[in-house]
């Protein structure tokens, strides 16, 4: 994974009011129609809230090494996704 390509989204969950921030990584995000605060989760893209998900089922404590076409939990509320083309 490379920080600096145009798949990787930084998903931010704010955990006191359930709002939600996506940015990419690359300079021309591949859907950027993704990008943007959200009043929580269930508002997000769908392939977004799906890799949330899989990522918050880990038992492992982050960061996590990456999952292979999902992404990597970086902390408890930051998530870094790979985007499929």
């Amino acid at each position: 994974m490379s920080v600096c390509d145009n798949k990787t989204y930084r998903v931010l969950l704010y955990p006191t009011t359930g709002k939600v921030e996506i940015i990419c990584f690359g300079l021309e995000a591949i859907d950027a129609t993704a990008l943007g605060h959200y009043m929580n989760i269930r508002d997000t893209p769908e392939w977004v809230q799906r890799k949330v998900a899989v990522l918050m089922m880990t038992n492992h404590i982050p960061p996590t090494e990456p999952v292979e076409g999902v992404g990597q939990r970086i902390d408890a509320n930051t998530f870094w996704l790979f985007h499929d083309e």
